[in-house]
């Protein structure tokens, strides 16, 4: 009979004391444990297949132990590709923690009660919900009912739970990035249309850091893009169409940006000669691009740890509120913005 993985086992492979996998594998409060320690941990766990004691850690009488995961657009699984590591990071917490994942989708244009149809019927103790909107009043609604929900990504709701990636810091490392090399004229595509809070913020964060560094923001080189790898086509299209081209342009993350370097060459230009462009995100293609994309690393599987371990202290009677990921995202230039060419 094979012996059960114990939290010496784990410390052992993870380079840390015992302690410090307790720490981590409970959600200890108060501890000062750093976010690439405590991956470290859970990556040790997974690896060497620990399963922990259900019967033990009951949270209460009644529960399921199972989180629900909610797509607010379904279909995401199927071009989008920053989701499936999101997933997997909340997947791996649930594991170690004893909890089943649930997946369900409900797509655009749902019912009102297709959230609360999803609580009541599928047994679930949780919910985190992946790209909500602002304008989705079945989501105002469930929020509103005190069900333990938690968002990836804020909709500005006053009692909503949250964790929201701090994006604006790596906007501004891109935007100064584009200016130092010389470009005045930069271009945006959302990676998501603006009743979804995430792409709107940053396209508010780009407009800051233009006017931080004294650069004239100009309306007709924003574009809108909706997710997929053709709607960055699309939208690089249309902004070409205007009177006067951008000579860089920031995609709102790496998916648009492969439509938009397609369209480019499409229209007979090249990148990063005639127009530079920077992605988001660092999907595992963004390397393997030719021109390779420079691009801003945001830890998927890390957040989607975040976002679970949330869910679990919303359980435990914790408040969680508003809460932005505590995690550095690197920025990482490539060729596509014309830095290393020039170099």
């Amino acid at each position: 009979m094979i012996a059960p993985i114990t939290s010496s086992d784990i410390a052992r492979a993870a380079g840390v004391s015992q302690t410090t996998v307790s720490f981590v594998l409970n959600q200890t409060k108060g501890t000062s444990i750093s976010i690439k320690t405590r991956a470290r941990v859970l990556s040790a766990a997974e690896t060497l297949g620990y399963v922990p004691n259900s019967a033990a850690r009951t949270l209460g009488s009644g529960r399921s132990r199972t989180l629900g995961l909610l797509l607010a657009r379904g279909d995401l699984m199927s071009f989008d590709a920053f989701a499936p590591p999101l997933m997997f990071g909340i997947s791996r917490v649930c594991n170690l923690q004893g909890f089943k994942l649930l997946v369900e989708a409900v797509e655009p244009g749902s019912r009102r009660d297709a959230y609360f149809d999803l609580t009541r019927s599928k047994s679930i103790d949780a919910l985190i919900v992946l790209n909500s909107n602002s304008e989705d009043e079945g989501l105002v609604r469930l929020i509103e009912s005190n069900f333990p929900v938690v968002l990836f990504g804020s909709i500005h709701h006053a009692k909503e739970n949250s964790i929201t990636p701090n994006t604006s810091p790596a906007v501004e490392q891109i935007t100064r990035h584009l200016v130092e090399l010389g470009h005045r004229r930069i271009g945006h595509i959302t990676y998501a249309p603006l009743r979804y809070v995430g792409a709107s913020e940053r396209l508010k964060a780009f407009r800051r850091a233009l006017d931080l560094l004294e650069t004239e923001f100009d309306e007709s080189l924003i574009g809108l893009g909706d997710f997929s790898i053709d709607s960055g086509y699309h939208a690089m299209r249309q902004i070409l169409a205007r009177k006067h081209r951008p000579t860089a342009l920031f995609a709102g993350n790496d998916t648009i940006a492969v439509g938009a370097i397609s369209a480019l060459r499409d229209a007979g230009l090249s990148v990063p000669g005639d127009v530079a462009v920077v992605g988001f995100d660092d999907l595992p293609i963004a390397a393997y691009l030719s021109p390779k994309l420079t691009t801003v690393a945001t830890q998927a599987v890390a957040q989607g740890e975040q976002a679970a371990l949330a869910a679990i202290e919303l359980l435990k009677g914790q408040a969680i509120g508003k809460r932005r990921c505590k995690l550095s995202l690197e920025f990482i230039v490539r060729e596509s913005s014309g830095a290393v060419v020039r170099r």
